[in-house]
């Protein structure tokens, strides 16, 4: 099994983030990447983020994954 990748986890939540006053919590992400059928290994590293903390930007998500590769060329 690959690692998660950057580009996975984009692709898994990327409608969680929508043009709202409100931020995104992680179980917004879980939620977004259940249904958008992501394997469970991203689902997992999605579960593993602390329930309190809150997206405005995806690119936010980063900071709490900075070794993750950005897709699976930079993870071999």
């Amino acid at each position: 099994m690959h690692a998660v990748t950057r580009v996975e986890v984009v692709e898994a939540v990327k409608t969680a983030f929508t043009l709202t006053a409100q931020p995104t919590v992680p179980k917004d992400l879980v939620a977004a990447a259940t249904a958008s059928g992501a394997r469970p290994a991203v689902v997992s590293v999605l579960e593993g983020l602390d329930d309190d903390l809150q997206f405005r930007r995806l690119r936010e998500l980063w900071e709490y994954f900075p070794h993750m590769p950005v897709n699976s060329v930079d993870a071999a």
